[in-house]
Protein backbone atom coordinates (compact mmCIF):
# COMPACT_ATOMS: atom_id res chain seq x y z
CA UNK A 1 0.00 0.00 0.00
CA UNK A 2 1.77 3.17 -1.57
CA UNK A 3 -0.48 5.99 -1.76
CA UNK A 4 -4.06 6.39 0.31
CA UNK A 5 -5.43 6.15 3.66
CA UNK A 6 -5.04 2.12 4.97
CA UNK A 7 -8.75 1.01 5.52
CA UNK A 8 -10.36 0.39 8.95
CA UNK A 9 -10.86 -3.27 8.15
CA UNK A 10 -7.51 -3.72 7.29
CA UNK A 11 -5.76 -2.25 10.94
CA UNK A 12 -8.36 -3.91 12.98
CA UNK A 13 -7.56 -6.94 11.33
CA UNK A 14 -3.41 -6.37 12.04
CA UNK A 15 -4.19 -4.88 15.47
CA UNK A 16 -6.25 -8.31 16.13
CA UNK A 17 -3.88 -10.76 15.08
CA UNK A 18 -0.49 -8.63 16.73
CA UNK A 19 -2.31 -9.56 19.99
CA UNK A 20 -2.92 -12.84 19.10
CA UNK A 21 0.89 -13.38 18.42
CA UNK A 22 2.05 -11.68 21.30
CA UNK A 23 -0.38 -12.95 23.70
CA UNK A 24 0.43 -16.32 22.55
CA UNK A 25 4.32 -15.39 23.22
CA UNK A 26 3.56 -13.93 26.51
CA UNK A 27 1.49 -17.35 27.68
CA UNK A 28 5.01 -19.58 26.30
CA UNK A 29 7.20 -17.08 28.03
CA UNK A 30 5.42 -17.45 31.32
CA UNK A 31 5.11 -21.26 30.63
CA UNK A 32 9.05 -21.22 30.54
CA UNK A 33 9.35 -18.39 33.71
CA UNK A 34 7.49 -21.19 35.60
CA UNK A 35 9.40 -24.19 34.67
CA UNK A 36 12.82 -22.78 34.85
CA UNK A 37 12.17 -19.28 36.89
CA UNK A 38 14.60 -17.07 34.12
CA UNK A 39 13.91 -13.46 34.97
CA UNK A 40 14.18 -12.48 30.99
CA UNK A 41 11.79 -15.11 30.61
CA UNK A 42 9.11 -13.19 33.20
CA UNK A 43 10.33 -10.11 31.99
CA UNK A 44 9.54 -10.92 28.55
CA UNK A 45 6.28 -12.59 29.62
CA UNK A 46 5.21 -8.75 30.96
CA UNK A 47 6.34 -7.46 27.62
CA UNK A 48 4.54 -9.52 25.45
CA UNK A 49 1.48 -9.29 27.27
CA UNK A 50 2.16 -5.64 27.51
CA UNK A 51 1.75 -5.58 23.37
CA UNK A 52 -0.69 -8.31 23.29
CA UNK A 53 -2.78 -5.24 25.33
CA UNK A 54 -1.84 -2.68 23.27
CA UNK A 55 -3.01 -3.96 20.58
CA UNK A 56 -6.06 -4.70 22.08
CA UNK A 57 -7.21 -1.28 23.10
CA UNK A 58 -5.81 -0.32 19.11
CA UNK A 59 -9.25 1.29 18.67
CA UNK A 60 -9.12 3.74 21.95
CA UNK A 61 -5.25 4.67 21.78
CA UNK A 62 -4.60 5.40 17.65
CA UNK A 63 -3.48 8.58 17.18
CA UNK A 64 -5.59 11.11 14.61
CA UNK A 65 -3.68 12.17 11.98
CA UNK A 66 -0.44 13.76 13.31
CA UNK A 67 -2.08 14.72 16.80
CA UNK A 68 -0.58 12.45 19.64
CA UNK A 69 -3.30 9.94 21.60
CA UNK A 70 -1.70 10.52 25.17
CA UNK A 71 -2.87 7.35 26.67
CA UNK A 72 -1.63 5.62 23.32
CA UNK A 73 1.68 7.56 23.77
CA UNK A 74 2.39 6.42 27.24
CA UNK A 75 1.53 3.01 26.71
CA UNK A 76 4.31 2.35 23.94
CA UNK A 77 6.86 4.54 25.61
CA UNK A 78 6.23 1.67 28.66
CA UNK A 79 6.18 -1.08 26.55
CA UNK A 80 9.44 0.16 24.50
CA UNK A 81 11.41 0.52 28.03
CA UNK A 82 10.37 -2.52 29.19
CA UNK A 83 11.41 -4.14 25.85
CA UNK A 84 14.91 -2.67 26.68
CA UNK A 85 15.05 -4.34 29.79
CA UNK A 86 13.97 -7.60 29.15
CA UNK A 87 16.41 -7.18 26.55
CA UNK A 88 19.50 -6.25 28.50
CA UNK A 89 18.56 -8.86 30.87
CA UNK A 90 18.08 -11.76 28.01
CA UNK A 91 21.87 -11.07 26.68
CA UNK A 92 23.35 -10.67 29.72
CA UNK A 93 24.93 -7.20 30.01
CA UNK A 94 27.16 -6.67 33.03
CA UNK A 95 24.83 -5.15 35.84
CA UNK A 96 26.41 -1.74 36.24
CA UNK A 97 26.16 -1.37 32.06
CA UNK A 98 22.50 -2.41 31.81
CA UNK A 99 21.49 -0.05 35.03
CA UNK A 100 23.16 2.65 32.73
CA UNK A 101 21.39 1.71 29.57
CA UNK A 102 17.94 1.31 31.37
CA UNK A 103 18.25 4.64 32.92
CA UNK A 104 19.53 6.20 29.49
CA UNK A 105 16.78 4.23 27.50
CA UNK A 106 14.36 5.93 29.92
CA UNK A 107 15.54 9.37 30.40
CA UNK A 108 15.31 9.42 26.72
CA UNK A 109 11.82 8.32 26.70
CA UNK A 110 10.36 10.37 29.28
CA UNK A 111 11.95 13.42 27.00
CA UNK A 112 10.12 12.29 23.92
CA UNK A 113 7.23 11.51 25.56
CA UNK A 114 7.06 14.99 26.49
CA UNK A 115 8.16 16.63 23.44
CA UNK A 116 5.69 14.39 21.61
CA UNK A 117 2.79 15.10 24.23
CA UNK A 118 3.32 19.13 23.89
CA UNK A 119 3.29 18.70 20.28
CA UNK A 120 6.98 19.60 19.74
CA UNK A 121 7.85 16.00 17.71
CA UNK A 122 5.71 14.84 14.54
CA UNK A 123 4.11 11.32 14.20
CA UNK A 124 7.76 10.81 12.05
CA UNK A 125 10.11 11.75 14.96
CA UNK A 126 7.93 9.54 17.14
CA UNK A 127 8.61 6.53 14.42
CA UNK A 128 12.36 7.65 14.60
CA UNK A 129 12.65 7.17 18.18
CA UNK A 130 11.41 3.65 18.33
CA UNK A 131 13.96 3.04 15.40
CA UNK A 132 16.55 4.31 18.00
CA UNK A 133 15.18 1.54 20.78
CA UNK A 134 15.47 -0.90 17.97
CA UNK A 135 18.88 -0.14 17.09
CA UNK A 136 19.70 -0.38 20.82
CA UNK A 137 18.42 -3.57 20.84
CA UNK A 138 20.31 -4.58 17.59
CA UNK A 139 23.29 -3.38 19.25
CA UNK A 140 22.86 -5.83 22.50
CA UNK A 141 22.15 -8.64 20.02
CA UNK A 142 25.58 -7.51 18.39
CA UNK A 143 27.01 -7.17 21.94
CA UNK A 144 25.56 -11.19 22.59
CA UNK A 145 26.62 -12.45 19.44
CA UNK A 146 30.11 -11.58 19.88
CA UNK A 147 30.31 -13.13 23.41
CA UNK A 148 28.08 -16.10 22.80
CA UNK A 149 28.49 -17.22 19.13
CA UNK A 150 26.55 -19.65 17.84
CA UNK A 151 23.51 -18.84 20.22
CA UNK A 152 20.88 -17.68 18.06
CA UNK A 153 21.84 -14.14 19.15
CA UNK A 154 22.67 -13.53 15.01
CA UNK A 155 18.58 -14.15 14.32
CA UNK A 156 17.67 -11.77 17.58
CA UNK A 157 19.72 -8.88 15.80
CA UNK A 158 18.27 -9.29 12.24
CA UNK A 159 14.25 -8.95 13.72
CA UNK A 160 15.33 -6.45 15.48
CA UNK A 161 16.36 -4.36 12.50
CA UNK A 162 13.36 -5.07 10.40
CA UNK A 163 11.59 -2.36 12.50
CA UNK A 164 14.19 0.64 11.27
CA UNK A 165 14.72 -0.26 7.97
CA UNK A 166 10.90 -0.24 8.10
CA UNK A 167 10.53 3.16 9.15
CA UNK A 168 13.69 4.35 6.81
CA UNK A 169 11.04 2.47 3.85
CA UNK A 170 8.47 5.10 5.29
CA UNK A 171 10.82 7.66 5.05
CA UNK A 172 11.20 7.50 1.71
CA UNK A 173 7.84 7.26 0.92
CA UNK A 174 7.14 3.24 0.11
CA UNK A 175 5.72 2.29 3.41
CA UNK A 176 2.81 4.70 4.85
CA UNK A 177 2.80 6.08 8.21
CA UNK A 178 -0.36 4.43 9.33
CA UNK A 179 1.00 1.24 8.55
CA UNK A 180 4.47 1.84 10.21
CA UNK A 181 2.34 1.34 13.48
CA UNK A 182 1.65 -2.33 12.91
CA UNK A 183 4.92 -3.29 11.19
CA UNK A 184 6.38 -3.20 14.95
CA UNK A 185 4.56 -6.47 15.44
CA UNK A 186 6.77 -8.45 13.02
CA UNK A 187 9.87 -7.51 14.94
CA UNK A 188 7.91 -8.04 18.38
CA UNK A 189 7.35 -11.26 17.64
CA UNK A 190 10.09 -12.13 15.63
CA UNK A 191 12.22 -11.31 18.61
CA UNK A 192 9.89 -12.83 21.25
CA UNK A 193 9.88 -16.52 19.08
CA UNK A 194 13.69 -15.97 18.78
CA UNK A 195 14.67 -15.34 22.04
CA UNK A 196 12.04 -17.68 23.33
CA UNK A 197 14.15 -20.64 20.83
CA UNK A 198 17.56 -19.29 21.64
CA UNK A 199 16.99 -19.11 24.95
CA UNK A 200 15.99 -23.14 25.41
CA UNK A 201 19.12 -23.18 23.53
CA UNK A 202 21.33 -21.30 25.81
CA UNK A 203 19.63 -23.24 28.84
CA UNK A 204 20.03 -26.68 27.04
CA UNK A 205 23.90 -25.49 26.77
CA UNK A 206 24.62 -24.18 30.12
CA UNK A 207 22.57 -27.79 31.43
CA UNK A 208 25.32 -29.61 29.52
CA UNK A 209 28.13 -27.59 30.95
CA UNK A 210 26.89 -28.20 34.28
CA UNK A 211 26.42 -32.10 33.59
CA UNK A 212 30.08 -31.81 32.29
CA UNK A 213 31.34 -29.83 35.07
CA UNK A 214 29.64 -32.38 37.72
CA UNK A 215 30.99 -35.38 35.79
CA UNK A 216 34.32 -33.58 36.20
CA UNK A 217 33.68 -32.91 39.80
CA UNK A 218 32.53 -36.68 40.54
CA UNK A 219 35.38 -38.10 38.67
CA UNK A 220 37.99 -35.39 40.73
CA UNK A 221 36.20 -36.54 43.77
CA UNK A 222 36.52 -40.03 43.21
CA UNK A 223 40.37 -40.12 42.25
CA UNK A 224 40.73 -37.76 45.79
CA UNK A 225 38.45 -40.46 47.54
CA UNK A 226 40.86 -43.07 46.10
CA UNK A 227 44.32 -41.05 46.83
CA UNK A 228 42.83 -40.43 50.61
CA UNK A 229 42.67 -44.05 50.96
CA UNK A 230 45.78 -44.81 49.12
CA UNK A 231 47.15 -42.13 52.16
CA UNK A 232 45.56 -43.67 54.81
CA UNK A 233 46.85 -47.04 53.72
CA UNK A 234 49.83 -45.58 53.69
CA UNK A 235 50.07 -43.73 56.74
CA UNK A 236 48.02 -46.82 58.44
CA UNK A 237 51.09 -48.71 57.49
CA UNK A 238 53.59 -46.36 58.61
CA UNK A 239 51.74 -46.06 61.58
CA UNK A 240 52.18 -50.18 62.09
CA UNK A 241 55.78 -49.71 61.28
CA UNK A 242 56.13 -47.32 63.59
CA UNK A 243 54.22 -49.65 66.29
CA UNK A 244 56.83 -52.63 65.30
CA UNK A 245 59.35 -50.76 65.63
CA UNK A 246 58.70 -49.74 69.09
CA UNK A 247 57.61 -53.02 70.25
CA UNK A 248 61.27 -53.92 68.31
CA UNK A 249 62.80 -51.35 70.62
CA UNK A 250 61.14 -52.35 73.88
CA UNK A 251 62.76 -56.06 73.37
CA UNK A 252 65.84 -54.32 71.92
CA UNK A 253 66.27 -51.94 75.01
CA UNK A 254 65.21 -54.89 77.57
CA UNK A 255 67.35 -57.80 75.63
CA UNK A 256 70.24 -55.60 74.02
CA UNK A 257 70.93 -52.70 76.30
CA UNK A 258 69.39 -53.95 79.82
CA UNK A 259 71.57 -57.14 79.61
CA UNK A 260 75.10 -55.03 78.43
CA UNK A 261 73.79 -52.72 81.32
CA UNK A 262 73.38 -55.18 83.78
CA UNK A 263 76.65 -57.11 82.92
CA UNK A 264 78.47 -53.56 83.05
CA UNK A 265 77.33 -53.13 86.52
CA UNK A 266 78.01 -56.74 87.71
CA UNK A 267 81.62 -56.44 86.43
CA UNK A 268 82.51 -53.36 87.87
CA UNK A 269 81.33 -55.07 91.08
CA UNK A 270 83.68 -57.64 90.50
CA UNK A 271 86.56 -55.47 89.09
CA UNK A 272 85.86 -53.42 92.70
CA UNK A 273 86.32 -56.81 94.56
CA UNK A 274 89.51 -57.69 92.51
CA UNK A 275 90.69 -54.43 93.10
CA UNK A 276 90.36 -54.79 97.04
CA UNK A 277 91.93 -58.02 97.22
CA UNK A 278 94.65 -56.51 95.32
CA UNK A 279 94.01 -58.22 91.76
CA UNK A 280 94.77 -55.75 89.02
CA UNK A 281 95.33 -58.14 86.36
CA UNK A 282 91.74 -59.52 87.48
CA UNK A 283 90.60 -56.21 87.79
CA UNK A 284 91.89 -55.02 84.28
CA UNK A 285 90.17 -57.76 82.60
CA UNK A 286 87.13 -57.00 83.84
CA UNK A 287 87.34 -53.34 83.08
CA UNK A 288 88.75 -54.31 79.46
CA UNK A 289 85.23 -56.06 79.17
CA UNK A 290 82.93 -53.46 80.61
CA UNK A 291 84.77 -51.37 77.76
CA UNK A 292 83.69 -53.79 75.36
CA UNK A 293 79.71 -53.53 76.23
CA UNK A 294 79.93 -50.09 76.52
CA UNK A 295 80.97 -49.38 72.69
CA UNK A 296 78.70 -52.03 71.83
CA UNK A 297 76.12 -50.20 73.68
CA UNK A 298 76.88 -46.90 72.05
CA UNK A 299 76.99 -48.82 68.68
CA UNK A 300 73.31 -49.70 69.29
CA UNK A 301 72.38 -46.28 70.46
CA UNK A 302 73.92 -44.73 67.76
CA UNK A 303 71.89 -47.07 65.38
CA UNK A 304 68.52 -46.08 66.96
CA UNK A 305 69.15 -42.35 65.99
CA UNK A 306 69.84 -43.31 62.47
CA UNK A 307 66.71 -45.29 62.62
CA UNK A 308 65.11 -42.15 64.07
CA UNK A 309 66.49 -39.53 61.76
CA UNK A 310 65.78 -41.78 58.66
CA UNK A 311 61.91 -41.43 59.08
CA UNK A 312 62.01 -37.43 59.74
CA UNK A 313 63.27 -34.27 58.29
CA UNK A 314 62.54 -32.72 54.73
CA UNK A 315 64.19 -34.55 51.78
CA UNK A 316 66.46 -32.23 50.41
CA UNK A 317 66.39 -34.06 46.65
CA UNK A 318 69.34 -33.66 43.83
CA UNK A 319 70.88 -35.17 40.65
CA UNK A 320 73.77 -37.19 42.15
CA UNK A 321 75.88 -39.51 40.10
CA UNK A 322 75.22 -43.24 41.89
CA UNK A 323 78.99 -44.08 40.90
CA UNK A 324 80.82 -41.24 42.63
CA UNK A 325 78.31 -42.00 45.93
CA UNK A 326 79.00 -45.85 45.99
CA UNK A 327 82.86 -44.34 46.47
CA UNK A 328 82.16 -42.38 49.53
CA UNK A 329 80.22 -45.08 51.15
CA UNK A 330 82.84 -47.49 50.40
CA UNK A 331 85.28 -44.75 51.97
CA UNK A 332 83.25 -44.71 54.83
CA UNK A 333 82.98 -48.36 55.88
CA UNK A 334 84.80 -49.26 58.89
CA UNK A 335 88.62 -50.35 57.58
CA UNK A 336 88.95 -53.33 60.20
CA UNK A 337 87.91 -56.68 58.57
CA UNK A 338 86.41 -55.15 55.58
CA UNK A 339 88.04 -55.52 52.08
CA UNK A 340 87.09 -52.92 49.42
CA UNK A 341 88.91 -54.71 46.57
CA UNK A 342 85.96 -56.82 46.64
CA UNK A 343 83.76 -54.76 45.60
CA UNK A 344 82.98 -54.40 41.66
CA UNK A 345 81.27 -51.37 40.95
CA UNK A 346 79.17 -51.57 36.89
CA UNK A 347 78.23 -47.91 34.80
CA UNK A 348 75.74 -46.54 37.18
CA UNK A 349 73.07 -43.66 36.04
CA UNK A 350 72.75 -40.29 38.29
CA UNK A 351 69.28 -40.24 40.20
CA UNK A 352 67.31 -38.00 41.61
CA UNK A 353 67.27 -38.37 45.73
CA UNK A 354 69.05 -37.20 49.03
CA UNK A 355 72.58 -37.08 48.98
CA UNK A 356 73.25 -37.78 52.83
CA UNK A 357 70.42 -40.55 53.23
CA UNK A 358 70.80 -42.15 50.34
CA UNK A 359 74.75 -42.55 51.20
CA UNK A 360 73.86 -44.40 54.09
CA UNK A 361 71.54 -46.59 52.24
CA UNK A 362 74.69 -47.70 50.54
CA UNK A 363 77.12 -47.57 53.68
CA UNK A 364 74.54 -50.20 55.27
CA UNK A 365 73.79 -52.22 52.51
CA UNK A 366 77.74 -52.52 51.13
CA UNK A 367 78.57 -52.90 54.98
CA UNK A 368 75.95 -55.74 55.01
CA UNK A 369 77.55 -57.77 51.43
CA UNK A 370 81.30 -57.57 52.98
CA UNK A 371 80.15 -58.18 56.19
CA UNK A 372 78.31 -61.25 55.47
CA UNK A 373 80.30 -62.41 52.36
CA UNK A 374 83.42 -61.84 54.56
CA UNK A 375 84.06 -65.81 54.94
CA UNK A 376 83.61 -66.97 51.63
CA UNK A 377 86.78 -68.16 49.62
CA UNK A 378 86.63 -65.34 47.33
CA UNK A 379 84.32 -62.65 48.52
CA UNK A 380 82.83 -60.42 46.33
CA UNK A 381 80.01 -57.67 46.14
CA UNK A 382 78.86 -56.77 42.86
CA UNK A 383 77.22 -53.02 42.74
CA UNK A 384 74.89 -52.71 39.36
CA UNK A 385 71.59 -51.67 37.60
CA UNK A 386 68.97 -53.51 35.40
CA UNK A 387 65.54 -52.97 34.21
CA UNK A 388 62.56 -54.25 35.74
CA UNK A 389 59.36 -55.08 33.66
CA UNK A 390 58.16 -51.60 33.76
CA UNK A 391 61.55 -50.76 32.54
CA UNK A 392 62.49 -48.88 36.05
CA UNK A 393 65.70 -48.56 36.60
CA UNK A 394 66.72 -51.16 39.63
CA UNK A 395 69.99 -50.73 41.74
CA UNK A 396 71.35 -53.80 43.31
CA UNK A 397 73.70 -55.00 45.38
CA UNK A 398 74.78 -58.86 45.26
CA UNK A 399 77.23 -60.67 47.22
CA UNK A 400 78.59 -64.27 47.37
CA UNK A 401 78.30 -65.03 50.87
CA UNK A 402 75.87 -66.95 53.78
CA UNK A 403 72.46 -65.91 51.93
CA UNK A 404 69.21 -66.28 54.26
CA UNK A 405 66.08 -68.12 53.91
CA UNK A 406 63.56 -66.33 50.96
CA UNK A 407 60.74 -67.25 53.41
CA UNK A 408 62.27 -64.99 56.51
CA UNK A 409 62.67 -62.06 53.48
CA UNK A 410 60.55 -59.60 55.18
CA UNK A 411 61.79 -60.06 58.64
CA UNK A 412 65.12 -58.93 57.53
CA UNK A 413 63.61 -55.02 56.80
CA UNK A 414 62.11 -54.63 60.82
CA UNK A 415 64.14 -53.44 63.30
CA UNK A 416 66.42 -55.03 65.45
CA UNK A 417 65.63 -58.65 63.63
CA UNK A 418 68.74 -60.70 62.95
CA UNK A 419 68.38 -63.97 60.79
CA UNK A 420 71.69 -65.46 61.72
CA UNK A 421 71.65 -64.73 65.40
CA UNK A 422 74.81 -63.70 67.31
CA UNK A 423 77.07 -65.44 64.78
CA UNK A 424 77.30 -61.76 63.01
CA UNK A 425 77.89 -58.91 64.52
CA UNK A 426 75.24 -56.08 64.40
CA UNK A 427 72.66 -53.95 65.83
CA UNK A 428 69.54 -55.06 63.75
CA UNK A 429 68.53 -52.02 62.42
CA UNK A 430 70.67 -51.53 59.26
CA UNK A 431 68.34 -52.80 56.87
CA UNK A 432 65.22 -51.41 58.63
CA UNK A 433 66.99 -47.85 58.21
CA UNK A 434 67.50 -48.60 54.40
CA UNK A 435 63.99 -49.70 53.85
CA UNK A 436 62.38 -45.72 55.40
CA UNK A 437 64.76 -44.03 53.06
CA UNK A 438 63.93 -45.92 50.08
CA UNK A 439 60.41 -45.20 51.20
CA UNK A 440 60.61 -41.57 51.57
CA UNK A 441 62.10 -41.48 47.91
CA UNK A 442 58.54 -43.28 46.43
CA UNK A 443 60.72 -46.73 45.58
CA UNK A 444 60.74 -50.05 46.67
CA UNK A 445 63.18 -52.33 48.28
CA UNK A 446 63.29 -56.07 48.22
CA UNK A 447 65.85 -59.37 48.56
CA UNK A 448 66.95 -62.24 46.76
CA UNK A 449 68.65 -64.87 48.75
CA UNK A 450 69.05 -68.74 49.43
CA UNK A 451 71.02 -69.98 52.14
CA UNK A 452 74.81 -70.44 51.20
CA UNK A 453 74.35 -68.65 47.61
CA UNK A 454 74.72 -65.42 48.50
CA UNK A 455 71.97 -62.85 48.15
CA UNK A 456 70.81 -59.49 46.17
CA UNK A 457 69.49 -56.57 47.74
CA UNK A 458 67.29 -54.75 45.09
CA UNK A 459 65.48 -50.98 45.39
CA UNK A 460 64.38 -48.05 43.35
CA UNK A 461 63.77 -44.47 43.80
CA UNK A 462 61.04 -43.27 42.06
CA UNK A 463 61.02 -41.79 39.09
CA UNK A 464 64.21 -40.72 36.77
CA UNK A 465 65.58 -37.14 37.20
CA UNK A 466 64.89 -35.51 33.96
Amino acid sequence: MLGGAVPMQATDLLAATGAAALGMLAVLHAMVWRAQRQRWALMFTLCMGLGAAYYLADPWLRPVGDQPNPAGSLAGAVLILTLVAAMADYVGLPKRLARRVVVLAVGAGVLALVVRLAGGMPRSGGFLVYAGYFTLLAAMSAWALRREPGRGHGVVLLSVLSYPLAVLAMLAGHVQPDLVRYVIIVPCVMLGMTVLTTGQMRERAAAEQEVLRRRAAEADLRRLNDSLELRVAARTAELQNMVDGLESFNRSVSHDLRGPLGGMAHALRLAREALDQGDQEGAGRLLDAVAEQGEQSNELVHALLALARAGTGELQLQVLPLDRLVAEALAQLPTAGVDTRAVHVAPLPAVKADAGLLRQVLVNLLGNALKFSAAAPSPRVEVGMRPDAAGTAVLTVHDNGVGFDPAAAERLFQPFQRLHGAQFQGSGVGLSIVKRVIERHGGRLWAEAAPGQGATFCFTLGPAPT
